[in-house]
């Protein structure tokens, strides 16, 4: 210790001797042992007594308070101690550190270990013999089928590995890499075992992973993502119900755009159910007419989902309804509907293409469907009207309650009564049909749909027609547009907000006539309001009462010997 602090002067060292002396008399502890630690001012009296005494040293600074000083001082450190301890601090430092090395090497090498993430606070167990992201699927941050972006690189091949992107548009074509995780495109001889048969299982699968592969309004992710998971979850993502459709034959193509995040929300399957009711009674009146020697139609309903998977009940509920259907996820993209759009035409023009490019159904109408409208049956006879686009009034828009066209005295359109009237043709998506033939040579594809906002019908009337008057009034070319049949976001009246379940249970206990007969009175009721409602007002004509009205008085319909008197008159 001696040199490492500066010797005190000699007046300094008398002044502090002089007060030492004052309070202790003796430099010795009382009971003659060795100073302590409390023998502060013993301790310090002789380190100034013995100057070759270097045991304790004093502070380096001084405080002055007037011509008085006071010394702040350290409490005093042998030297042998201290050497002691430095030894035992030397020995236990190297200890500790053999302590952690040999924990470190222990802990990496062992079979099971800790794994801490950044801003997580539960350690994950690896297994030394799994790759490192198998961490990250166990904490549900990636999964073989949601791969992060951020770890895009890391993927054993892109979509181009999956689909031949030099084609134009690109269609599916796993590379061998992919021999164990997605079967290969089918030949055409698995697809038309026969010239007179068609596997539809093989078709419709190979068809709508083209369109996966198309990837229109999805952005390389979403498409690489469909088209992954079609190797072990396609049960998932698609469905159809083809039976009974005939090649060639005229054909009614009804498409939807449907969402879980949509209007219809949770009922989806009852608004499913409801379109699907009326769609087969038309289908019945078809049957008769076939059993006749007509030629007659055949309807399929094609319905995308704006997600990664079907919803089940959906399946069960267009299964239940009888008409052939095809039902796929192209998802997710949540933009107004647009990519599913694009789908559904995808698929009617693989349906209904020339035979001769691969298309197994006739040529037809194209009408969107969407699924919170409410259809009745009158509307598909009207549909099989359509020679190149028509139009038809819808309910609950407008004006006047109802978006109808204006026909002017040639039975020509020339306007809509639509509110949207700064749009070229203001027309709902369920106000028109269009044949369909147009897509392939009037409307390019494979983006036959090509808006990517909200709404877009006029946009995709404009690559059809030059002008309004081009359009077709389905409902007849006189002035008067009443044909109801359609109409937007109904909602569903009591009797057919039921779960089929609840149906089910209705009709085992009261039958199903009475079941029909509730439905057939509901949508005679609410249709002959809605009309009432919205015919033009006539002054020659008296005011027309609604059912009920006149409870009680005489009516024609109730005396028809009375009617044929009034006849012969």
């Amino acid at each position: 210790m001696q040199g490492a602090f500066p010797r005190r002067n000699s007046e300094r060292q008398s002044l502090m001797k002089e007060k030492l002396a004052r309070s202790e008399t003796s430099d010795t502890a009382s009971d003659g042992s060795r100073p302590t630690s409390i023998d502060t001012p013993r301790r310090s009296k002789r380190a100034f007594d013995n100057d070759d005494d270097d045991d304790y040293s004093f502070s380096d600074y001084s405080i002055y308070s007037g011509m008085q000083a006071r010394e702040k001082f350290q409490f005093p450190i042998p030297v042998t101690y201290n050497r002691h301890r430095t030894r035992r601090y030397l020995i236990g430092t190297a200890i500790l550190g053999i302590f952690l090395i040999s924990y470190n090497y222990i802990s990496a090498t062992h079979i099971k270990t800790a794994h801490r993430r950044p801003g997580r606070t539960a350690a994950v167990i690896r297994d030394q013999h799994e790759p490192y992201f198998s961490d990250l699927y166990k904490n549900s941050e990636a999964g073989p089928s949601a791969f992060p972006l951020s770890l895009q690189s890391a993927l054993p091949s892109d979509l181009c590995s999956i689909c031949d992107c030099h084609a134009s548009p690109a269609f599916y074509a796993p590379s061998v890499n992919y021999a164990l995780e997605l079967p290969p495109r089918p030949h055409v001889k698995d697809i038309y075992p026969s010239p007179d048969s068609v596997d539809m299982n093989e078709f419709m699968r190979q068809t709508i992973l083209d369109i996966y592969c198309a990837r229109q309004h999805l952005d390389p992710y979403q498409a690489l993502k469909l088209v992954r998971r079609s190797g072990s979850n396609l049960g998932e993502m698609m469905s159809w119900s083809l039976g009974g459709l005939e090649f060639g034959k005229p054909t009614i193509y009804l498409t939807t755009a449907t969402s879980p995040n949509g209007k219809a929300g949770t009922i989806r399957p009852q608004y499913f159910r409801r379109s699907g009711r009326a769609i087969r009674t038309w289908m019945a009146q078809e049957e008769a007419l076939i059993r006749n020697k007509h030629p007659g139609w055949q309807v399929v309903w094609i319905v995308a989902e704006d997600e990664v998977d079907i919803d089940p009940l959906v399946v069960r509920t267009l299964r239940r309804t009888g008409v052939p259907y095809i039902y796929f996820a192209y998802g997710l993209t949540r933009s107004w509907g647009n990519a599913q759009k694009n789908a559904v035409m995808q698929v009617v023009y693989a349906l209904s293409r020339p035979e001769e490019r691969g298309g197994l159904l006739g040529p037809g109408p194209v009408y969107g469907l969407d699924d919170d409208n409410k259809m009745l049956p009158d509307l598909m006879s009207l549909l099989i009207k359509v020679d190149r686009i028509g139009i038809v009034p819808v309910g609950n828009l407008g004006a006047d309650a109802w978006e109808a066209p204006v026909v002017d005295e040639l039975g020509e359109i020339v306007e809509s009564e639509s509110l949207w009237q700064w749009r070229k043709y203001a027309f709902d998506f369920g106000g028109f049909s269009f044949n369909s033939s147009l897509l392939g040579t009037a409307v390019a594809g494979p983006m036959f749909w090509k808006h990517n906002d909200f709404a877009g019908e006029s946009e995709f009337l404009d690559q059809i027609i030059g002008n309004i008057r081009d359009l077709e009034p389905l409902c007849g070319r006189h002035q008067v547009q009443d044909c109801h049949y359609v109409y937007h976001n109904e909602p569903l009246t009591q009797i057919e907000m039921m779960t089929d379940d609840e149906e089910i249970a209705y009709v085992n206990k009261f039958g199903a006539e009475r079941l029909f007969q509730v439905l057939g009175i509901e949508d005679r009721e609410s249709d002959q309001r809605r009309a009432d409602a919205y015919r033009p007002p006539n002054d020659d004509d008296e005011p027309e009462s609604l059912p009920g009205d006149n409870e009680g008085e005489p009516n024609e319909e109730d005396n028809p010997s009375e009617v044929e008197v009034n006849e012969g008159e």
